[in-house]
C-alpha cells in the first residue's frame, strides 16, 4: 500500500491480510529540485495547485484569507490557485473571493500544462494542502516540499505521515480556516520559522519520497 492509512483501513476491512506491507511512492525530485526560487520581497506567495473541487478544500484558504484581511494581513499574503475543476465550485470559490473582498488578494491562474508546475513552484514560498477527504498520499506536497516550498497542509489521511506540525511543515485541522489563517500568520512574523521548515520539509522528501527510493 501506498501509506500506513491506507494499509491499515484496508487491514481492519478485512480487504487484506495484517501481513500487507506499505510501500511509499515517490517522486522525480530533478524537475523541482533543479529550480531556483527568485528572489521576492514583496507579499507572501501562496500557492495551491490541484484539482477545484469541493474534496480539496479549497475554500478553506480562500476563507483563511479572509480572516486575515479581519486583521489587517491581506495585503501580506498573495494566494494563486493553479488548477481547474467543476464549474460549479469554481463560481463558489469566485463568489467567495469576492463576497470577503479579496480581488487583489486572489488569483485564478486556471490549469498549465504539466511541464510548467516546477517552474511554478519556484514562483511561491508556501503550498496550501486543503484536502478534506482522506487522500492516500498527495504527490503535490512531495514536489511542493522538492521545490523548497514550506507546506501548510490539512491532518488527513496519508499526509500525517509526511507533515510533521513544527517539525517540517506546519499542519490544520481539514476545513478550520482559523487555524489555517494563524499558521499563516505565524510565518509571516517568523520568516525565519518557515526558511526553517521549508528546508526540513525539501530534506525529508528528497530521502524518502523519490522514485529512486521507491
Amino acid at each position: 500500500c501506498c501509506s500506513r492509512y491506507v494499509r491499515d483501513t484496508l487491514v481492519r476491512s478485512g480487504s487484506l491480510p495484517d501481513a500487507a506491507q506499505v510501500l511509499y511512492c515517490g517522486i522525480d525530485p530533478a524537475p523541482f529540485a533543479s529550480q531556483t526560487p527568485g528572489q521576492h520581497n514583496g507579499p507572501l506567495r501562496l500557492l495551491y495547485f490541484g484539482s477545484l473541487l469541493p474534496h480539496k478544500g479549497v475554500h478553506t484558504a480562500v476563507e483563511a484569507l479572509g480572516l486575515l484581511r479581519e486583521r489587517g494581513l491581506s495585503d501580506r499574503v498573495h494566494l494563486t490557485l493553479l488548477g481547474g475543476g467543476h464549474p460549479d465550485y469554481v463560481a463558489r470559490l469566485h463568489r467567495l473571493v469576492g463576497d470577503l473582498g479579496l480581488g487583489d488578494s486572489v488569483e485564478f491562474a486556471g490549469r498549465v500544462p504539466r511541464a510548467e508546475v516546477a517552474g511554478r513552484l519556484a514562483e511561491h514560498d508556501v503550498f496550501l494542502f486543503t484536502s478534506i477527504w482522506a487522500e492516500p498520499l498527495a504527490r503535490t506536497v512531495m514536489e511542493a516540499m522538492a521545490a523548497g516550498l514550506l507546506v501548510i497542509g490539512s491532518e488527513v489521511g496519508g499526509q500525517t505521515e509526511m507533515l510533521a506540525d513544527g517539525e517540517n511543515a506546519l499542519t490544520f485541522r481539514p476545513e478550520d480556516a482559523a487555524t489555517l489563517a494563524e499558521q499563516i500568520a505565524r510565518v509571516l512574523a517568523e520568516p525565519a520559522l518557515g526558511r526553517r521548515l521549508a528546508e526540513a520539509g525539501r530534506l525529508m522528501a528528497l530521502e524518502r519520497f523519490t522514485t529512486r527510493r521507491m
